[in-house]
């Protein structure tokens, strides 16, 4: 049977079965089990594609539905109560693999779409489905089981979200995307096995190389972080993906390719809402919050502090306290502090780490810097350095103590001989005994005296 045939049977199953499904309900008959039931047979017989019959999960749409309704379960509800009150897992070695995974097995879908039909006489402008068993049909329909068992495995994406306790991250283009995509992955495998229907595959599999690639890298810590340069690049390709398969489901309606139009506008539908979706995380991502990343935040002033004494009959004194630790002597912020003060702190939607945007560059936050200590060696050179540091911050913290008990000698023999000159009328011997004395012995004298 040609695939012309193969074709006006399909059309006429479908016209035929949706003709039988409004003339029963028009008839008034409510039996719902038994009309679905028996609406299946007419087109597990007219419309599906028997190849796909004898396929584990292909028999119907059940088991489908079933581990796309387990999946939100646990990834909106069981898995977040369960690490509530746990820790978040480490699990950056299977995140890489899994990644790994992921780019070679979309690496291979996507040389597969190419060899089964998209390089090999494809048109580009109007495809229908061979149902034949030919040795490139049946390469192609192999190639979409493949793709609808790829699609299962996505899943784990958003467990290791939910296991790593990235809650931000699971979002409602997120959830969308791995929720719908193994339904429409069955329904090609089931129906639809080649043609039209797989451009958009080809694209898929394009862009998720590089996806999972990215995201591979970024798991492997901050030393890879100065190759992610390209991270908005790719998420500009992922949204000339829809627009390029918004303009080929246009094309295939207008022109009437013999191709179902049912499917066509679906498609449509679909690269719609992603589009949507994906240019609204586009602006919210690199259009808005690059200016909150623009303004500096203003020093603290030097604030003053009240020290008090401990002893009873002096009164207490206004001292300048210290500058703040990240302020320089000349009363200006550093360079480095003022970045690190203005730089928010974000969310990479793509590989659920945190990142702090500084100078419109993206930097790993204190999470990967602590992964980054914990996998720095230690031997004797280090401890020495690391022991000399300390003598030195001592050494140094030593004289800034010294500067400061000097500084505090001063200030309090200028407050003493103010109040002494008020109380006493400047007496000469007392005066002499300033001027000779430090400010300890005027301090005790002041203390003892009635």
């Amino acid at each position: 049977m040609s695939v012309a045939d193969n074709f006006t049977d399909f059309m006429s199953g479908t016209s035929f079965v949706f003709r039988m499904a409004v003339d029963e309900y028009n008839s008034g008959a409510r039996n719902w089990s038994g009309l679905l039931d028996r609406y299946w047979l007419i087109v597990e017989e007219l419309i599906a594609d028997p190849r796909a019959k004898q396929l584990p999960f292909m028999d119907n749409p059940l088991p489908t539905l079933g581990m796309i309704m387990i999946y939100l379960f646990w990834v909106l509800l069981i898995g977040p109560m369960y690490m509530r009150d746990r820790k978040p897992m480490d699990l950056r070695r299977v995140i890489i693999f899994y990644n790994l995974f992921q780019v070679l097995l979309s690496g291979y879908m996507f040389y597969e779409h190419l060899m089964a039909g998209w390089l090999r006489g494809y048109s580009l402008t109007c495809q229908t489905v061979d149902y034949s068993d030919s040795p490139q049909s049946r390469r192609m329909f192999n190639l979409c089981y493949v793709y609808y068992l790829s699609k299962l495995s996505e899943f784990a994406d958003t467990v290791f979200f939910v296991l790593r306790k990235k809650q931000s991250q699971i979002t409602d283009l997120h959830v969308y995307h791995h929720s719908l995509t193994p339904i429409e992955a069955w329904i090609l495998t089931k129906f639809i096995a080649g043609g039209n229907a797989t451009l958009p595959n080809v694209i898929n599999n394009f862009v998720h190389v590089l996806m999972y690639f990215y995201y591979m890298l970024s798991a492997m810590g901050p030393r890879f972080q100065k190759y992610l340069w390209w991270k908005k690049y790719m998420t500009e390709v992922q949204i000339i993906q829809f627009i390029i398969c918004i303009a080929h489901c246009i094309n295939a309606l207008v022109t009437g390719c013999p191709f179902p139009r049912f499917i066509s506008t679906l498609l449509l539908i679909n690269a719609s809402i992603f589009l949507a979706l994906f240019m609204n995380f586009y602006i919210e991502s690199y259009k808005r919050k690059p200016r909150a990343a623009g303004g500096h935040r203003q020093a603290k002033p030097i604030t003053e502090t009240t020290v008090t004494t401990a002893a009873s009959g002096v009164q207490e004194v206004m001292l300048v306290a210290t500058e703040e630790r990240d302020t320089a002597r000349d009363g200006t912020t550093s360079p480095d502090t003022l970045a690190q003060r203005s730089a928010p702190a974000g969310d990479d939607i793509n590989n659920n780490r945190p990142v702090m945007v500084v100078d419109g560059k993206q930097e790993e936050a204190q999470e990967e810097q602590q992964e980054a200590k914990k996998d720095t060696p230690t031997d004797g050179k280090l401890e020495q350095q690391q022991q000399q540091q300390q003598q030195n911050e001592l050494d140094d913290g030593g004289e800034s103590s010294e500067l400061e008990i000097m500084k505090l000698e001063s200030t309090l023999e200028s407050k003493l001989r103010q109040r002494i000159n008020v109380s006493k009328g400047a007496d000469g011997a007392e005066l002499e005994e300033l001027r000779t004395g430090n400010a300890s012995t005027v301090l005790l004298s002041t203390v003892a005296a009635p």
